[in-house]
């Protein structure tokens, strides 16, 4: 089991195949108002049978590879992905569904751990991604993990997005 890691965080591919308590912690992650919220879309309404097929579905796609994050003693903590995945670069995506768990280093780990999966055996070049201006916890953990803002533009329901990114060569400088 040889899975990206970093610090206290292990990123397990979907691809391993989840867990009962992995594919609930999802579940219940996707359905939360607040968590919808901070992610720009609305609480997931599919009965837990069909979002199953759909995620599975989803993790054929080649331009897509999704993690469960796991805590130090193996426990459901959220997922990263990176998305539009092609041989040069991807957009990260990262939800920690355990809101009493925000705010520990959770999530800058994983980032951390994708972004060194990214640029050592995927060999990407850069990885992008955007969040909401106002989510300063989320800003704050990008660059911990080593992104730099880019850009601003206009996000859903009148809100700005921030847009940042983090390349290889100033990943290697951050390791």
């Amino acid at each position: 089991m040889d899975w990206p890691r970093f610090g206290r965080v292990v990123l397990k591919p979907f691809s391993a195949g989840l867990s009962e308590e992995e594919w609930k912690g999802l579940y219940e992650t996707l359905r939360d108002p607040e968590i919808a919220e901070w992610n720009g879309t609305s609480p997931l309404r599919t009965p837990f049978w069909l979002f199953k097929r759909f995620v599975l579905a989803e993790t054929r796609r080649k331009d897509r590879l999704s993690f469960v994050i796991l805590d130090e003693r193996g426990d459901y903590l959220g997922t990263v992905e990176l998305y539009d995945l092609t041989p040069e670069e991807a957009t990260l995506g990262i939800l920690i569904g355990r809101k009493e768990r925000w705010g520990q280093g959770y999530g800058t780990e994983a980032v951390r751990a994708l972004l060194a999966y990214a640029f050592g055996p995927l060999g990407l070049k850069r990885v992008r991604l955007r969040t909401f201006a106002h989510n300063l916890r989320a800003r704050r953990a990008f660059e911990k993990a080593g992104f730099r803002q880019v850009g601003l533009g206009p996000g859903p329901r009148g809100r700005e997005d921030v847009y940042m990114e983090v390349r290889r060569e100033d990943f290697g400088s951050e390791a």
